[in-house]
């Protein structure tokens, strides 16, 4: 049985992190998918050129869900963060030269 206390810090949220997921999983799909094209190649060109299609349609779509479940999981660290930020003060637009009228 895990708690709170065994689990590894959450790293926090990268750009470069969330670009080279999604280009991999991307990736990995279109070479996978790239056997299974010529392989129906050999049997008939149309077929192969809507099995293309459809990787690519796949590719984009696990791009997505990769990127929404990380972007999903930073925002949770965010919300349950037990130290958040502390209450910027607001600052008035004014500039030093207004002081003068």
């Amino acid at each position: 049985m895990s708690t709170d206390r065994d689990r590894p810090a959450p790293r926090a949220f990268s750009y470069a992190r969330l670009a080279l997921a999604v280009l991999g999983a991307g990736t990995s799909v279109l070479v996978v998918s790239v056997p299974v094209i010529y392989g129906v190649t050999r049997v008939s060109a149309p077929a192969a050129l809507v099995v293309a299609l459809l990787a690519v349609a796949v590719a984009i779509a696990v791009m997505g869900v990769v990127a929404n479940r990380m972007v999903d999981a930073a925002a949770r660290s965010l919300e349950s963060d037990p130290h958040p930020a502390p209450p910027q003060t607001p600052t008035s637009p004014s500039s030093p030269a207004d002081d003068d009228h």
